[in-house]
């Protein structure tokens, strides 16, 4: 349509407005994947990207995983945690019984002051091989964003925190607050995506007790199911010799809750011996040697076998069995298969992984 008294196409202008306009607003469309916000998926996706738990220190701390060590003033958790750090930085064995893997370590220090906490390090002849930073520089509140760049930056396989009651009451948090479990959930989180462990020590509630449970752990209704693990460190009131000290798994995750170790500290150099175990546990050598010999008896077994026929071929406890199979399993060293019992409870045949059934 052409209007003279304007001397142009009306038609034609209209044309070319709307073309200017899809150039200037249109946008590219982007194609929408199933991903973009982790949407539902079938378990097995899941599954298959799995890894295997991986114990950076046998029986006590795994790949992936945030631990507490609690214990009274005293306690004797700081020189533990040093020398844990001296062990795993080495790769030798700790406590002459535990088993770990040589990885980088990083102590955080927000308890002791630079000097109190050299001076501990010099009496026990640790003098090099670790990292650490203090309270007193720059690392006196809890920073989740700079403690990630500093683990990427130096590689760090395994993080010392000494402790977590400093670091998020200087945030000006309370233990007996909802807030508490945030900062701990944040470092279960970090070590599961970075694939470290991280241990951190807290504090008990009270000191007269005859054993340590959940509820004995400072803002235990918190934070006790903010993290992987729970061990506490204490004195009993009754020793059995000088200065006795004892190590208890208290659940969750990883660790058994039926550990309970007897050590032995020592005020010259603080450092620690294992004496015995509790009644209804092992020495974690025995334990080793128990999955050794399940292991064996599973290749020699190519139709698999149930718990009752591992623990009577090994002469073990029923329990015994149960236990290590379990740790084998997580570790994906063996499979199991369900089996019908014909009329009662179903039972498993483990096998070796190689073989499959």
């Amino acid at each position: 349509m052409i209007f003279e008294e304007y001397g142009c196409d009306i038609d034609k202008l209209q044309q070319k407005d709307n073309e200017n306009y899809q150039k200037k607003y249109s946008k590219e469309k982007v194609p929408i994947y199933s991903d973009v916000l982790k949407g539902p998926k079938d378990i097995s996706m899941y599954l298959t990207k799995r890894k295997p738990t991986e114990w950076i220190i046998d029986s006590f701390g795994a790949n992936g995983a945030c631990v507490i060590l609690a214990g009274d003033k005293g306690s004797g958790k700081t020189s533990f945690l040093y020398r844990l750090a001296e062990s795993i930085s080495k790769g030798e064995k700790f406590l002459s019984e535990l088993f770990t893997v040589k990885k980088k370590v990083l102590i955080w220090q927000a308890d002791e002051s630079k000097v109190n906490a050299l001076n501990k390090l010099k009496r026990m002849d640790i003098n090099e091989g670790i990292d650490i930073v203090f309270k007193d520089y720059g690392w006196s509140q809890l920073n989740i964003k700079k403690l990630r760049e500093q683990i990427e930056i130096n590689n760090y396989g395994v993080v010392l925190i000494d402790s977590i009651s400093t670091l998020v009451a200087n945030r000006g948090v309370n233990f007996k607050d909802m807030e508490i479990a945030k900062p701990l959930y944040e470092l279960n989180n970090l070590a599961g995506e970075l694939n470290i462990l991280i241990v951190i020590t807290s504090h008990l509630n009270k000191e007269d007790r005859e054993s340590i449970n959940l509820n004995d752990l400072l803002g235990s209704g918190q934070i006790s199911s903010a993290v992987s693990d729970i061990w506490s460190i204490f004195k009993p009131q009754k020793s059995k010799f000088e200065d006795h000290y004892i190590i208890q798994c208290l659940g969750k995750r990883n660790c058994d809750d039926s550990i309970f170790w007897n050590l032995k500290g020592n005020q010259e150099d603080f450092s620690w011996e294992f004496m015995s175990v509790g009644e209804d546990d092992l020495l974690p050598s025995q334990k080793i040697e128990y999955r050794f010999q399940i292991l064996k008896l599973l290749n020699e077994n190519k139709e698999g076998l149930s718990l009752k026929e591992i623990s009577s071929k090994l002469s073990c406890s029923f329990k015994t069995a149960q236990r290590c199979t379990a740790i084998l399993l997580d570790q994906n060293e063996i499979g199991r298969k369900k089996r019908s019992s014909y009329g009662g409870r179903p039972y498993f045949l483990y096998f070796q992984i190689l073989l499959g059934h």
